[in-house]
């Protein structure tokens, strides 16, 4: 494993297409986050069912989408060939996931889909050819033994400051990879993805910020517009005011840069390293 890896932020100029999964209204959506891992692959269009959910990505390359709930026959193609699956993967309600194209440790071209936690905290996925990797916080393992194929789950409360996070050969505490210290947004979830191979000098960090709370923002939104109608109702108003309600931002903090965290997640049944802490 190298002792330097740089960082890819999350593209914002994938061109998203709606489609059979895509672009959904209503709440009976999941949120889905895809990377694009494969160095060497550029111009790939990512299909489902067929059609085109997102075309023109590049190694490195991310986007979070809401898709209707259900299951996908997802692909990744070049040129109209399918170069990765098609695979099915099924999207629950209400539920955040992640899906990665990347190379196993022995370099073969594969796809991962993951469950993300929807608490305060930071998701590492070690989808990336090297082998197994401890994640260390305070001088401390927080998550141990990962291998290409698995991820670590690291829940926090906003706000709290990881220090000296890093990566470490497994088993060790000796950070080959310095983070610094991390402090957890509020609200959202980082989500880094080690992509790439070391032995082509391509390895990568992804890291994507995703919302873990817009459904519950949505539906406490529509539960007060409801009892406001309701009692205006009663009341038999000669008008009825509205009001609009935002997303939270999903912006990237301005630390980001400096994550280091790695790992992911196997479409069959991943082992899930977790050093939980449930708010």
């Amino acid at each position: 494993m190298k002792n330097k890896f740089s960082i890819a932020l999350a593209a914002a100029a994938l061109a998203v297409v709606p489609a059979t999964a895509a672009l959904a209204d209503g709440h009976d959506t999941a949120q889905v986050t895809i990377v694009h891992g494969v160095p060497g692959a550029d111009g790939v269009d990512i299909t489902a069912d067929g059609d085109a959910l997102l075309t023109g990505v590049n190694f490195t390359d991310a986007a979070t989408t809401d898709v209707p709930a259900g299951t996908y026959s997802i692909a990744v193609e070049a040129g109209g060939d399918a170069v990765i699956g098609p695979v099915d993967l099924t999207f629950s309600e209400g539920g955040i996931y992640a899906v990665v194209a990347h190379l196993t440790e022995d370099g073969d071209l594969t796809a991962t889909q993951f469950d993300v936690n929807d608490a305060e905290g930071i998701s590492a996925f070690h989808t990336a050819a090297f082998p197994a990797v401890a994640i260390v916080a305070g001088g401390e393992i927080a998550a141990d033994d990962l291998t290409n194929g698995n991820a670590a789950q690291i829940d926090a409360p906003a706000g709290t400051e990881l220090l000296d996070v890093g990566v470490a050969a497994a088993g060790t505490t000796d950070l080959a990879l310095e983070a610094g210290d991390v402090t957890i947004p509020a609200d959202q979830r980082v989500l880094a993805f080690a992509v790439g191979s070391p032995d082509d000098e391509t390895i990568q960090l992804v890291v994507e910020i995703v919302d873990i709370t817009v459904e519950d923002e949505v539906d406490e939104e529509v539960d007060e517009e409801v009892d406001e109608e309701a009692e205006e109702e009663v009341e038999q108003p000669t008008h009825v005011d509205s009001g609009t309600g935002g997303l939270l931002n999903a912006g990237l903090p301005f630390w980001v840069a400096a994550l280091m965290i790695m790992g992911a997640l196997g479409i069959a049944a991943p082992a899930v390293a977790t050093a939980r802490r449930r708010s």
